[in-house]
């Protein structure tokens, strides 16, 4: 009897930690996307996120960095997911998303104040047009499958593709809608310092999880938890 409750004990401590390790998990976010995500990863998305799993008791700890950065992070394992990523073709093969999304985010084409440039989608877009992007970002699959086309000028920051713009250095540029008013009123500039066209993509904005890590449970967790704070906003 005695050998049986040792034998039990050793079972029991074992299985603790690992049921804790199912609800314990590390993301990594963005440090330059705000309202969404500022310099120290705060932000809409971060609030979200974080009443999401203390719904379903889920702990979470944040690593912030580079948008690239923290995708490459999630890829390789080095933390569980990254956030404020967009579920398209060329993120589908390396990451795992669940069903719900975090927000919805817009993006739009935005060019220098007096541009004579005003193009309705991607495809109407003549090759060698030099476009600033951030380094990293998903646009939707129909930019993606346009982009070869351009002269893509990469950047780390919303203030630079600002800049750029209005020193005429590139034809035009993506920049998600929220994103560029926070920035405008940041570095005090009017709605107009640059011009602001069609949309090019309206995109719902996830968690990307690591594929080969363990994680279904946290994933369901994650939709049952932005499920029941949604009905509770409304």
């Amino acid at each position: 009897m005695k050998a049986i409750l040792f034998l039990f004990t050793i079972i029991t401590t074992l299985y603790i930690p690992i049921t804790h390790a199912q609800t314990s998990i590390t993301l990594a976010v963005e440090n330059s996307w705000p309202p969404y995500a500022d310099q120290n990863g705060n932000g809409i998305s971060k609030q979200i996120l974080q009443k999401a799993l203390a719904h379903q008791g889920v702990q979470v700890s944040f690593v912030t960095v580079p948008y690239a950065r923290a995708l490459h992070l999630a890829e390789i394992g080095k933390v569980d997911g990254a956030f404020n990523v967009t579920k398209q073709a060329s993120t589908l093969k390396k990451f795992t998303f669940g069903q719900e999304p975090i927000l919805i985010a817009s993006a739009s084409y935005y060019y220098s104040q007096n541009t004579r440039f005003d193009y309705k989608s991607v495809a109407d877009i003549p090759s060698g047009t030099s476009i600033a992007v951030i380094l990293g970002y998903e646009y939707g699959d129909k930019y993606e499958q346009q982009r070869h086309r351009f002269d893509e000028v990469k950047v780390s920051s919303q203030e630079q593709i600002i800049k750029l713009l209005r020193s005429n250095r590139v034809d035009m540029a993506i920049m998600f809608d929220e994103v560029a008013s926070y920035y405008l009123k940041q570095m005090q500039l009017s709605e107009q310092a640059i011009s602001k066209g069609h949309i090019n993509h309206t995109s719902d904005i996830y968690v990307a999880f690591n594929k080969e890590k363990a994680l279904e449970d946290v994933i369901k967790k994650l939709d049952s938890g932005l499920k029941a704070t949604r009905s509770l906003n409304k």
